[in-house]
């Protein structure tokens, strides 16, 4: 009887620790930004605490390769569970099927969507149904090194700073002071080598570079933008307010010589790497970019807002969120770290490391926090900035089209073909891409 009872015993144990192990799910959670890295394992070391049935193993790829990932992860049916998602691959995703509709789920739970601001929500819903909540926003300016303007005696860009497409305006001025030879010559002598650039005054402006760089000149411009509407079919670059601006950013290289043509960025590194090697002078950067700059110990630097423009000042503004494939063994529980993600208690955990802007307004002073009595002292200028914005381009093909655009645009920078031949290039491929 004894023996019997002790076999009952041992296999309820075995059972339960079964059960148990058998209820434990595993989560795969990628993302592509490193610099947001340790706040998210906190957040998500948090989350695991309170959810002892689940583990979230994380996965960092590097912009390029996460894409190259997602997109061969949809055709063979391979894809994390929970992933970062982004304005410029959604339509793509959704079209393919490959994400989850958190509307049922967001209604089920009653969770409070007013928390979020309103535009942000807006990107990601799609015909009725809701792809995610919202992770972060972000805004465009200038990052700028202070050193080298005070060894070339220009005083900081000011707040009130403008451009103009015809000759640049006081933009270009400042950074043609700020570009020198390899005999320490600026831009504005008259003895100035081009051909022996050693430090420019702006850099990253390739055609890939339209989030953080042209984009934001074509709306100061009075320019549409690519597409005259999210999911639209009409194309717009060929509107002579972007033309101008596109001929403006061929000439900041092939006519200012204030930055360098994309090839030679690749061939020197990353346009961040430079600017860190005071290289560049000034640099456009998403307010993203900040926990990287809090690395930097070589130089002091800060942050100044777009020049204003003829039509005023604009930034892109662009918002991520957490997707959930659509087809994860683990949907309940995916949905549990999403909401746990994109809830209050860990948007404050990430604001309180200053990675990313908090998509929760009450958190933005938690943000700010982070950077006082710090370089940049101006960090809140992002916050400025999101007062004039554009969005995205969203279409279903974007990847396609941008693909083109990037092409096309290089080329013109590089000064083999002019603003309107590159446009109408452009628009002779795309096309039947937008249709």
């Amino acid at each position: 009887m004894k023996r019997l009872v002790l076999f009952v015993v041992l296999a309820m144990v075995l059972a339960s620790s079964t059960v148990a192990f058998a209820e434990k799910v595993t989560l795969r959670y990628m993302f592509w930004d490193q610099n947001q890295e340790e706040a998210y394992a906190a957040s998500i070391a948090e989350f695991m605490q309170r959810n002892p049935d689940i583990e979230v193993v994380m996965e960092l790829a590097e912009w390029d390769d996460y894409w190259t990932k997602l997109t061969t992860g949809v055709a063979a049916r391979n894809m994390p569970d929970v992933f970062w998602g982004h304005a410029a691959y959604f339509s793509a995703f959704v079209a393919r099927g490959a994400l989850l509709d958190l509307k049922p789920l967001i209604e089920r739970d009653n969770v409070d969507t007013s928390i979020y601001y309103p535009s942000l929500l807006d990107f990601w819903a799609y015909e009725g149904a809701q792809y995610g909540l919202a992770k972060d926003w972000d805004t465009i300016a200038f990052f700028y090194n202070k050193d080298l303007f005070d060894q070339a005696g220009v005083p900081y860009p000011t707040d009130d700073w403008t451009w103009n497409p015809q000759d640049g305006g006081e933009f270009v001025r400042i950074l043609q002071q700020l570009t020198l030879d390899d005999q320490g010559r600026n831009a504005l002598d008259p003895d100035f080598d081009p051909k022996r650039i050693v430090q420019y005054g702006l850099g990253d402006i390739s055609g890939s570079n339209m989030q953080a760089g042209w984009l934001n000149f074509v709306w100061m411009n009075g320019g549409t933008g690519v597409i005259d509407k999210p999911y639209g079919s009409k194309f717009v670059m060929n509107e002579p307010e972007c033309v101008e601006v596109l001929q403006f950013w061929s000439d900041l290289i092939n006519v200012y010589h204030v930055a360098p043509p994309p090839e030679a960025t690749v061939a020197g590194g990353s346009p961040w790497d430079l600017f860190t090697a005071e290289r560049f002078a000034v640099i456009p950067a998403g307010s993203w970019m900040l926990t990287a700059g809090r690395s930097i110990e070589g130089f002091s630097w800060d942050v100044v807002g777009m020049p204003w423009g003829p039509k005023g000042r604009f930034s892109a503004f662009n918002g991520l969120a957490h997707n959930i494939y659509a087809h994860t063994q683990y949907p309940e529980e995916a949905w549990r770290l999403v909401k746990w993600l994109e809830g209050y208690e860990s948007q404050k955990i990430v604001a309180e490391y200053g990675t990313v802007f908090p998509a929760i307004e009450s958190l933005v002073p938690v943000f700010l926090d982070a950077y006082a009595g710090r370089d940049p002292a101006n960090v809140a200028v992002y916050t400025e900035m999101a007062g004039n914005t554009g969005t995205w381009p969203m279409h279903v093909n974007w990847n396609e089209i941008f693909d083109i655009i990037q092409r096309e645009l290089d080329m013109m920078l590089q000064g083999f073909v002019d603003a309107q031949t590159a446009v109408d290039s452009i628009e002779m491929q795309v096309t039947h891409l937008l249709q």
